[in-house]
């Protein structure tokens, strides 16, 4: 299918199986963006901060980000809300002037600027609507409590965990991305500026994501069992829905999706944006993780990515 390059690890209780792949014309990479696979791990920070005392999900986010007054009902949204995307906030992300910026190698780094492009209108407040901006504002929020920058805050939690190849910085700035909406080409656009943070910033690589999965799921050890509880406490994603080959995934928790897939649950997350494509889930049953990561996007390589390559990984287990 002309993909650039791709990188898999499926891990078990006994076994690990890793591919790795660069096309010929392509420089190999050792990390890849991750894009909104970013959502699981910041909302794992999140929830550590709120084991500690210092946040709790029914605050109201206006106490953290007084940016929301702006919008009507804005001083209604909570920290559950953007967790598991019912605020009724626009995607910043389908704003055309963010995707010209991006395009043009100059998309936004700073909050202010993102900020501006959310619609002023809430919509569907209290329902599903998945939107980056929500993990944006939890951005800002988990600045304001711990007084550090996001990277920082999130880079310092993860190697804290000896996750250390999980990072939010510049790590991709130098690393070739293509893009393709047909199989007739493929556009090289590395120089594409996407610049996300908590929603969908994180660089890592699957055997990175595999301990990940293995450390919250398995061994419990970055939150207790009841914040994984609460993070896998789900609602409909009604028409928003995802469809991973005859799979679907219907529900979203806080910064957790679960993907019903031939009978068998995977809890998890995917991602993708204009540059990247990723998926990181575990299966609590069988005890098998699977993480894939990929530099293209685009209609093509979207399709190829959920409807064929990941449930080709699927069918296997």
């Amino acid at each position: 299918h002309n993909i650039p390059s791709i990188v898999l690890q499926v891990k078990t209780i006994d076994d690990i199986l890793n591919v790795n792949y660069s096309h010929p014309d392509v420089e190999e990479q050792v990390i890849y963006g991750i894009g909104s696979t970013t959502k699981f791990l910041s909302a794992t920070l999140v929830f550590k901060l709120i084991e500690e005392g210092k946040l709790n999900l029914k605050d109201t986010v206006q106490d953290y980000v007084e940016d929301l007054a702006v919008f009507e009902k804005g001083d209604t949204i909570k920290i559950e809300n953007l967790l598991n995307h019912t605020s009724g906030l626009s995607d910043y992300t389908m704003s055309p002037e963010w995707r010209e910026t991006v395009v043009n190698g100059n998309g936004p780094k700073d909050f202010e600027t993102k900020f501006s492009y959310i619609a002023s209108e809430l919509k569907n407040y209290g329902a599903y609507s998945y939107s980056n901006t929500n993990y944006l504002l939890l951005q800002k929020v988990v600045e304001t409590i711990l007084s550090k920058p996001y990277e920082t805050a999130f880079n310092d939690f993860f190697q804290s965990k000896g996750l250390e190849n999980i990072r939010l910085d510049t790590a991709g700035s130098n690393l070739q991305a293509f893009y393709a909406e047909t199989d007739k080409g493929s556009a090289d656009v590395s120089n594409w500026e996407e610049n996300y943070g908590y929603d969908g910033g994180a660089y890592s690589i699957p055997d990175e994501l595999n301990t990940f999965q293995q450390k919250f799921f398995i061994e419990e050890s970055l939150l207790n069992e009841k914040s994984i509880a609460l993070m896998t406490d789900w609602v409909s994603t009604n028409g928003m829905t995802i469809p991973i080959g005859e799979g679907i995934i219907s529900e979203y928790g806080h910064g957790i999706m679960k993907l019903n897939y031939n009978g068998e649950e995977y809890l998890g997350h995917a991602g993708g944006t204009l540059k990247y494509q990723s998926f990181m889930f575990y299966n609590p049953k069988k005890k098998i993780a699977v993480s894939v990561v990929t530099n293209c996007s685009g209609k093509y390589y979207n399709t190829i990515f959920f409807q064929e390559i990941i449930p080709t990984v699927l069918d296997s287990l």
